[in-house]
Parts: structure tokens; sequence; C-alpha cells
């Protein structure tokens, strides 16, 4: 207990300290550099390369991501999740408003050019089409969680279906991601507070996740792409929960 709480109490405040320096650097690199993406993207990469290692985050991956710019879609289990998608081109995250307010995340989020989505505006979903395919014609990579909201699993919620109509349109390529904790508990849903629930859990010596990339997908039918996709992560999700739960057995013995 009292090695969590010293983990915990270096960790968080770790955390938002190199974030508000990150955030710092991405402000001054917008002023001298503008809208240079790939410095950007640099940034991000050492930043979440950082965050893994401050975290103690141990990733396992199985499968390449795409060279050319792609929708990079993942089942959502934790907000551990968007540090989990290096990407090998510049990327823009798609999120809910309400996180753009967040202090230090939200601000770093809005530099990167992130797509705010609000949800109970109408208008918003239609700004959020256009905003996605211009990034998309301009060659930045997607980073979005169709389910809209975390999930314990070991199943996937039904997925938001704008999307894959957006790529059908546009012959956008699709990569989905599965995304799965050794402990399933890490997962931020129902009624947890946020601080108390990183608190436990970056308490922990490691976060073991597994992160599998599948095939880059195209099809001129929104809704096949979608039940493709969605059958393959499902899929992925429910083996990779296997594995993680047989090595749990074995370490319980």
């Amino acid at each position: 207990m009292i090695a969590r709480f010293i983990r915990s109490s270096i960790r968080i405040p770790g955390f938002l300290l190199m974030s508000l320096a990150y955030v710092v650097s991405l402000f001054i690199i917008r002023l001298i550099a503008g809208a240079d993406r790939h410095k950007k993207h640099r940034l991000l990469l050492h930043y979440i390369r950082n965050v893994h290692r401050l975290m103690g985050i141990r990733v396992s991956v199985k499968g390449e991501l795409p060279d050319e710019p792609s929708i990079l879609m993942g089942n959502h289990r934790s907000y551990v999740d968007a540090v989990m998608i290096p990407a090998k081109q510049p990327v823009v995250f798609v999120g809910r408003v309400e996180s753009k307010s967040w202090p230090i995340i939200g601000w770093g989020a809005s530099l990167l050019g992130t797509i705010w989505v609000n949800r109970k505006d109408p208008s918003s979903r239609k700004q959020t089409r256009e905003s996605v395919k211009d990034r998309l014609r301009d060659g930045f990579g997607i980073v979005i969680f169709p389910e809209g909201t975390t999930h314990i699993g070991p199943d996937l919620l039904e997925y938001r279906p704008s999307m894959f109509y957006i790529s059908a349109e546009g012959d956008f390529p699709i990569t989905p991601i599965a995304i799965e904790y050794k402990d399933p508990n890490i997962a931020w849903v129902g009624q947890n507070k946020f601080v108390p629930h990183a608190w436990k859990h970056f308490g922990s010596r490691h976060i073991d996740v597994k992160v599998s990339y599948g095939p880059t997908m195209r099809n001129s039918d929104g809704g096949k792409l979608l039940e493709t996709t969605r059958e393959w992560t499902e899929k992925e999700a429910l083996q990779l929960r296997a594995e993680w739960d047989t090595l749990n057995r074995e370490e319980q013995k």
C-alpha cells in the first residue's frame, strides 16, 4: 500500500507537470512554425513515449500501423487509450466537446487540432463530418473511438455510424485497433470519479496492455464497413481478454 501511494504521489503530479510542459512546447511550435504538422507529430510521439515511461505503461503490440494516413478506430476502455496509438503520420483526434475545457489535457488536444463533437447539437455533427473530410484530404490520420464512451467489456458497445459513411463516400481507409488491459478494472465507467480512479490505478507498478492493429479496410458501403470493422475489433478484443485472463489465473496459482 505504501509503495502504491508513493508511486501515485510521484506519477500524477509528474504527469500533469510533464503534460503542461508539452502544452507550452506545442504553443511555442505553433507560434514559430505555424501549422507544421510534422513538428507537432514528433512532439506527440515524444510525449507518448515519456508518458509510458513515467506511468509504468508496458505495451505489447501485434500487427503494424499503416504507412498511409488512415482512420484509426479503437475500442474504448479507459482515458489511457489515447496514448496507446503512436501513428506513423500526423494525426488529429475526435473527442467530446466536454473534454475541451479540461485544464492542460484539453488545451493540448486543441493545439493538436482535435475535432470537438457536441453530441447535443445536430449542427455540430455536420461540422464534424466536414472537418474530418478536410483533415483526411489534407493527409492527416484520424484517431477515433467509435463507441463514443468507455466500456469495461470484454464485448464492445455499438459503433456510431457516421464515420463509416464518411469513409465509404470518400474512399478513406479504416484501420481497426483492439485494446485490452491486463487489469480490466482500469476501465473508467459508471460513476467513477476521475481523480480517485487514476490515483488507484497509477499506483500499480505497471499498467500492462495489449494493442492489436488490424488490416486496413475500404468499402463503398458504409454499413458493411462498420460491420466488418466492428466484427474484427470485437473478435480480437475477446482474444486479447482471454490471453490476459489465462495469464492472470496462472499468476494467482
